[in-house]
């Protein structure tokens, strides 16, 4: 009887590996992988787009742009930060206690390019604003 239960216990761990492996899930370590690749890309894109505004170490321009460095907007409105970059943003916003009322332009991004800016804005500066913002996850963003 021990024999058969062992037995069953075996193929059921066999199968649950196998399922595993041909699922289409990602592990930690290719997440980690995919971030540090979105990172990297986001940065690039920032350095173009959005660092004239809020300036290189993402401390913004006091009472015009706000910050994005230890941004407690960026960290309880994920939605809607990215909305705003997806598709520009204008009026009020508070952004660490301060009231901001300015204009961001459309910058034109693709879905991917946002994507990878979020996450290089989520993950820099000291911020570590949640999971990795995906392709997907953008694309059903709408206005």
């Amino acid at each position: 009887m021990k024999y058969i239960i062992s037995l069953i216990s075996c193929i059921a761990i066999v199968f649950l590996i196998s399922d595993c492996q041909n699922s289409n899930a990602t592990t930690p370590v290719e997440q980690n992988k995919q971030l540090e690749k979105s990172i990297a890309q986001g940065k690039d894109i920032y350095n173009d787009f959005c660092m004239s505004c809020h300036l290189p170490s993402g401390e913004g321009i006091k009472n015009i742009y706000p910050p994005l460095a230890n941004s407690d907007y960026l960290k309880e409105n994920r939605m809607e930060s990215i909305k705003g970059v997806k598709y520009g943003q204008q009026g009020k916003i508070i952004v660490n206690g301060k009231t901001y009322n300015n204009v961001m332009t459309p910058m034109g991004l693709t879905d991917e390019e946002v994507a990878d800016v979020m996450n290089y804005i989520n993950h820099s500066w000291g911020n570590n604003y949640g999971e990795i913002v995906t392709v997907d996850e953008v694309s059903k963003i709408k206005k």
